[in-house]
């Protein structure tokens, strides 16, 4: 397969994994795509880490020696449907094979973009688990259905909330709101935040780069203005008893020094 490599970088992650999924289905009009590949086509969240293997249903009579490049997974009696000419699972049964296979902090994303997209109700979600006839790990995939939260506003906060479930530090709630003390008519808004017993309150920010460089998201400020911006909600929100601590994408892989800032405000592990 071959693509003009201006056209080709032009292109971001994910629809570039679109248009060779799209090319392999004219080449392997079979192939039926699941699991991440699957949610990708669907549009929603999921990570970059697994764009690649590509995953597709396999064949449960016949031996296949998975590569680099394709995995092949053996599901009973899958709904499938097709997404932009391509045959791939259906929408709910992506989202299980997603919940039952995946680590937490990788399947809550796309459950998570599905219901804050609409194109799940929550009450379907919880619903679907048990309909599905044969599962290995439905445990797995019923946890993460109940974790789910269409106000994750993206794949990574997504992730640090699993990650956090994961590590014994769920947070109390997410993207709560504060009033802003200077300005009656803004509001701060803070990824996680857990009550201590004091009253008082400690608020975990997830940062990515983007949220200082991204013209989408700055406003058209300078980095700089940023800068000032966060620093002044950050001690209006202090004002208010609320201690933070931010954490970088960076850090989902390494999140020591998240989880020790969190102990030391007082947020005590739930499980080991």
């Amino acid at each position: 397969m071959y693509a003009e490599a201006t056209y080709w970088h032009a292109l971001t992650r994910y629809e570039q994994l679109r248009h060779v999924v799209r090319a392999l289905a004219k080449k392997h009009p079979d192939w039926v795509f699941c699991g991440p590949t699957a949610a990708v086509m669907h549009c929603l969240d999921c990570s970059y880490r697994l764009l690649l293997p590509l995953h597709i249903l396999g064949n449960p009579n016949t031996h296949h020696r998975n590569t680099r490049q394709l995995k092949r997974h053996v599901v009973s009696y899958p709904e499938t449907t097709e997404v932009e000419g391509v045959k791939v699972t259906g929408l709910m049964r992506t989202l299980f094979d997603c919940a039952e296979t995946l680590d937490l902090r990788y399947s809550l994303a796309p459950i998570d973009s599905a219901l804050r997209a609409g194109h799940v109700s929550r009450d379907n979600l919880l619903a679907y688990p048990s309909s599905v006839k044969y599962s290995r790990h439905r445990q797995s995939a019923i946890r993460a259905f109940d974790l789910s939260d269409a106000r994750s506003e993206n794949g990574g906060e997504s992730s640090a909330r699993g990650m956090l479930h994961d590590m014994g530090y769920p947070p109390d709630d997410i993207q709560v709101e504060f009033s802003c003390l200077d300005r009656p008519n803004r509001r701060h808004r803070v990824d996680f935040l857990w009550r201590r017993e004091d009253g008082t309150f400690v608020a975990l920010e997830f940062d990515g780069v983007r949220k200082y460089v991204d013209p989408n998201m700055t406003s058209g400020k300078a980095v700089r203005e940023v800068v000032d911006d966060e620093r002044r909600r950050q001690q209006c929100l202090q004002r208010q008893g609320v201690a933070m601590v931010r954490m970088y994408a960076s850090e989902l892989d390494n999140p020591q020094r998240v989880l020790a800032d969190l102990e030391h405000l007082g947020i005590q592990r739930t499980h080991s």
